[in-house]
């Protein structure tokens, strides 16, 4: 059930947003996943541990702006490491084999979508605060910090820098169109636990396939710089462990975030777009 406080929006979601993508690569010999893959209370459940076999291959971490929303407006960081196989029945009764994506960490600037993309989707939301340090006038970079959802945090546990390619017209871009040559943007959920407090961090119970699709008219390549801070006011997750959400691996450091990720990385800019988000599907797997 969805907390008292918060009303639930039942799919299908209509949304209006910015959106950047940071698509990288990862083997499916690269398993356990490492610890910025999750949140703490989804890292120690088998959600985790026993939810399907990891096959790696396209990944994605995207940092979306929502302007509309059934919930209002809000920001979001989620981290999808990769396709999982996983058999199962769905409503048809036919047993079959999927492979597909899974969000394995999400963080969220408001507790009612923190609340309904758990209950909808099996989306394994969690509060965060965002910064958004917009060009100083001597760059065209943005800067964008993840940190503990808690004012006392001084550290952000993600960090980016998001430069614009010179010159790189804009582009339509859908992502179902990865469908197309075999990459499927299914997203398959397993069951969460239940966190605190459980009216807010709700389990759920079964797997759930769903379909998010982004559209956007005007995308653009750009740079992202993935170079976590090191102390200081530039401090990312790197130096002081109560100020990082995921544990201590990231605390002793992965540099450029991600495990063997490079400094520098080709993404997409995605404004003015659209992520639409149906009713799932109930799998028994």
């Amino acid at each position: 059930m969805t907390s008292p406080s918060i009303p639930h929006a039942p799919p299908p979601w209509h949304t209006l947003t910015t959106a950047y993508l940071l698509p990288f690569y990862n083997s499916s010999s690269s398993s356990p996943l490492p610890s910025v893959a999750y949140s703490p209370l989804e890292a120690g459940s088998p959600f985790a541990e026993d939810a399907g076999t990891y096959k790696g291959g396209l990944c994605m971490a995207q940092i979306l702006r929502y302007s509309d929303s059934p919930v209002g407006p809000y920001d979001e960081l989620a981290i999808i490491p990769g396709a999982w196989e996983v058999e199962g029945k769905g409503k048809d009764g036919k047993v079959r084999k999927m492979r597909d994506m899974r969000i394995t960490g999400i963080w969220v600037s408001r507790v009612e979508t923190l609340v309904n993309g758990r209950r909808n989707w099996g989306i394994p939301k969690h509060l965060a605060r965002f910064v958004f340090t917009p060009s100083d006038g001597t760059s065209a970079a943005t800067k964008v910090e993840v940190f503990r959802p808690d004012a006392t945090a001084a550290c952000p546990f993600f960090t980016a820098k998001i430069h614009p390619v010179k010159y790189s017209p804009s582009f339509p871009f859908k992502s179902n169109w990865f469908d197309y040559v075999g990459i499927s943007t299914y997203m398959l959920q397993p069951p969460l636990p239940q966190g605190e407090p459980s009216d807010i961090e709700v389990k759920t119970e079964k797997w759930l396939r769903s379909k998010p699709v982004l559209k956007s008219g005007r995308a653009r390549l750009v740079w992202l710089d993935m170079k976590q801070g090191k102390g200081g006011n530039d401090a990312g997750a790197g130096t002081r462990e109560d100020d990082n959400l995921l544990g201590k691996e990231q605390v002793q450091g992965e540099e450029n975030w991600w495990p063997e990720l490079r400094r520098w990385n080709l993404g997409l800019f995605c404004p003015d777009a659209s992520l639409d988000l149906g009713e799932p599907e109930i799998l028994d797997v």
